[in-house]
């Protein structure tokens, strides 16, 4: 815990000093990362006193020797004396964490925890050659190590607090070389306890036949059977569960030597009766911490010199990798001689054998810790794989537009009307013009003179449908906002197996708002296409996604790589004008609105609402927009079917039946704006759900050059269902 000073306005507005103590995080602790490139840090503290004061802001940073992220938000609360919250941060460490409350811009509090790591944090448990029962003590030589008794975090060196034992163990070994691979902080949770039986760790009331040769940890029952009191396993639980959900990366299980070849035969246990019992700890604890933490079992059975292993336990430890629960450990029953204790005639180890046994830890954890990132994974009928980049903010478009795009718009033939909303000062004149005309030459000169930015993570993923053969196309996601769960939509995926598409998308703030150049896009689908046997992918036809900010995406990438694009969907833009694209035109394209969105008034809604049909009337845009009642910011159940209606008839519309992009980029089929229909365009006045009219386009009866552009008769059908009851009817 580390005290913070602050002096805060109270409730009295009396300015005065007030205590802050941080429980979470610990010094040294070290945080589980949910990425290669990061992890969630929560935070939580107490005040001396309550606080009562309106708009308090909680932020963090992290800064290294070397590096220090900006000021973030944190997302969480300050009421009373309590304080809680989480942020983002970066793998690494050791980071000092800094977290500051403000009022109205006026820093009122700020402090520090010094060490705090985001890396690899594992579970260490058995008997004795799992905990600190080896001949010589080790020292962690990265000093990015910690462990955690359960209530303190400290450098890992041995004695390991929380495990039996007052010698050395295999953990400085083993997480210095994690250490030195992924080149961030390891913590380790160890419980091991020496001498212990498998039947030692059950849960409580857990029988067995007979007894192990310490009996401490067992009772008989009146029966004659044999039962475990559960203190271990309670023990074990507890030190899991102080982790957190998915707060380590696995379990290392080393035990097995008091189970084989006992002196007293009536007290060793048959391999199938140790497998039985350590595959009910598995189980059990998994269910009892609440997730499927995967475990290793290294192969367990020495004791000395002509009493070298058991070749029942050994196949019962092999069995569980075999049967894809648990994953190979170690074989340390092949460590002998020097690596021994007492020039090799005891059980435990040497000093130089605690550092064999840590390196054959790694051995078997590093290579399955590098594929846990990258291995394709079956999920919703169909194979999902993922991958990161750590990319610069030069890609991304608030830099672009920050440092790249042209500040002349009097070309600029976007929605000015000063009769309805006033001069626009100079600043929403450029802010409102997303036409920017960037060339990739001005944006490489660009970066070589202000340089490429600090880097940050982003991640990539793609889902092909079960026996697919050769991509059609590929609906492309920014993750930002709603595009996250809809990768992840049963309905999207029904859809993409029916129609033969892969699903992509990226999250991160250097792409998910919009990035430069498009040939980025590209050069992730052709790593994509290797990895999954599908190298079509590189030249497959694209349907573009964005919601609110990714828009700059949608939109904008569309506007450079119109040839590309078979339609595209903007979700309540954060910013309508990033919209206004007439290089977009001629693709298909879907604008929806949330009626109480309050971007959709920011300057105002119908000023908004007149971008599309801006560009309608000056660019013949191919566009429909629509506005979803009662509804903000986010989309609803009800309007993934309009969505997907217009994923569905702009794919049959534009891809040949016969495309194939094995053989480079799909050539479109051509639409011109007699062959669809028009749709009256939502106002704002009377608000609500509206009957609209739709008619073929020769046939409409209102305004041609501004109303929405609509496909065809079906999805007609479809955008004026959504519109009059927001009740479109999915395909079956």
């Amino acid at each position: 815990m580390k005290r913070l000073l602050a002096f805060l306005l109270v409730a009295t507005s009396a300015l005065h000093a007030v205590d802050l103590t941080l429980t979470s995080p610990l010094d040294y602790q070290v945080v589980q990362r949910s990425s290669p490139g990061k992890g969630l840090i929560r935070i939580a503290g107490e005040l001396s006193e309550a606080v009562s004061l309106p708009d308090i802001t909680m932020e963090a940073r992290v800064v290294g020797e070397k590096d220090q992220t900006s000021w973030q938000r944190v997302g969480g609360s300050v009421s009373g004396k309590k304080l809680s919250g989480a942020v983002e941060a970066p793998a690494g460490g050791w980071w000092r964490l800094e977290v500051r409350l403000s009022q109205g811009g006026k820093q009122l509090a700020l402090g520090s925890v010094a060490h705090v790591g985001i890396g690899e944090v594992f579970v260490i448990a058995g008997q004795s050659n799992s905990a600190n029962h080896g001949q010589e003590k080790q020292m962690t030589k990265t000093r990015r190590v910690a462990s955690f008794d359960g209530k303190a975090w400290r450098i890992a060196d041995d004695p390991q607090p929380g495990a039996s034992g007052g010698g050395g163990s295999l953990v400085p070994a083993f997480a210095d070389a994690v250490v030195a691979k992924e080149n961030v902080p390891v913590g380790i949770l160890a419980c091991g306890i020496g001498a212990t039986s498998v039947r030692e760790w059950l849960p409580k009331g857990a029988t067995f036949p007979n007894p192990p040769t310490l009996v401490s940890r067992v009772e008989q029952l009146p029966n004659g059977q044999w039962a475990s009191k559960g203190a271990a396993y309670e023990a074990f639980i507890a030190r899991m569960k102080s982790a957190g959900p998915l707060g380590f990366r696995a379990v290392l299980w080393h035990q097995g030597e008091s189970d084989a070849n006992q002196k007293d035969t009536t007290r060793t246990l048959s391999g199938k009766l140790y497998r039985e019992c350590l595959e009910k700890i598995l189980r059990d604890s998994r269910r009892d911490i609440g997730w499927s933490a995967p475990w290793f079992v290294a192969q367990a059975s020495y004791h000395v010199p002509g009493d070298e292993g058991s070749d029942d336990i050994r196949a019962a430890q092999a069995s569980l990798w075999k049967d894809g629960l648990a994953f190979e450990g170690p074989d340390s029953d092949a460590l002998k001689g020097k690596l021994r204790e007492r020039d090799g005639k005891g059980v435990h180890f040497s000093g130089e054998g605690l550092r064999v046994h840590g390196s054959k830890w790694a051995e078997k954890v590093l290579p399955w810790l590098a594929k846990q990132w990258t291995e394709p994974r079956q999920t919703n009928d169909g194979t999902e794989w993922s991958d990161f980049a750590q990319l610069p903010e030069c890609h991304s478009l608030g830099w672009v537009s920050a440092n790249v795009q042209t500040k002349d718009t009097r070309s600029w033939n976007g929605v000015l009307d000063e009769a309805k909303w006033g001069t626009p000062d100079p600043q929403q004149v450029v802010s409102r013009n997303w036409d920017w005309k960037v060339s990739e030459a001005q944006w490489r000169e660009a970066v070589k003179q202000k340089g490429e930015g600090r880097r940050e993570e982003v991640r990539f993923d793609l889902w092909l449908p079960k026996d697919l053969q050769t991509a059609r196309g590929i609906v492309v996601m920014s993750g930002h906002g709603s595009g996250e769960g809809l990768f992840k939509r049963a309905d999207l995926r029904k859809l993409a197996q029916e129609l033969g598409l892969a699903l992509f998308k990226f999250t991160g703030n250097p792409m998910q708002r919009g990035f430069w150049p498009q040939s980025l896009l590209f050069e992730h689908l052709r790593q994509f296409g290797k990895k999954s046997a599908h190298p079509e992918l590189q030249h497959a036809p694209l349907f573009l996604y964005g919601h609110s900010n990714g828009t700059g995406f949608s939109a904008i990438f569309t506007s450079y790589v119109p040839d590309r694009v078979w339609g595209w969907v903007s979700m309540r833009p954060g910013t309508t004008f990033q919209v206004y694209q007439p290089g977009a035109a001629q693709v298909p394209g879907l604008v929806i609105f949330g009626e109480d969105d309050p971007f959709l008034a920011r300057p105002s809604k119908d000023e908004n609402l007149a971008v599309v049909p801006a560009l309608r009337k000056n660019h013949h845009a191919l566009w429909n927009i629509a506005v979803e009642p009662k509804t903000g910011h986010g989309p609803g159940e009800k309007t993934w079917p309009l969505v997907l209606s217009f994923l569905r008839h702009t794919f049959t519309a534009r891809v040949p039946a016969d495309a194939d992009a094995k053989s480079g980029p799909v050539k479109f089929n051509a639409l011109t704006l007699e062959s669809g229909h028009l749709g009256q365009n939502w106002q704002t006045k009377p608000g609500g759900y509206q009957k609209l009219l739709t008619a073929p386009f020769a046939e409409f009866t209102g305004d041609k050059s501004t109303a929405s552009w609509l496909l065809n008769a079906d999805y007609a059908k479809d955008w004026q269902q959504f519109q009059s009851t927001g009740e479109v009817q999915p395909k079956k």
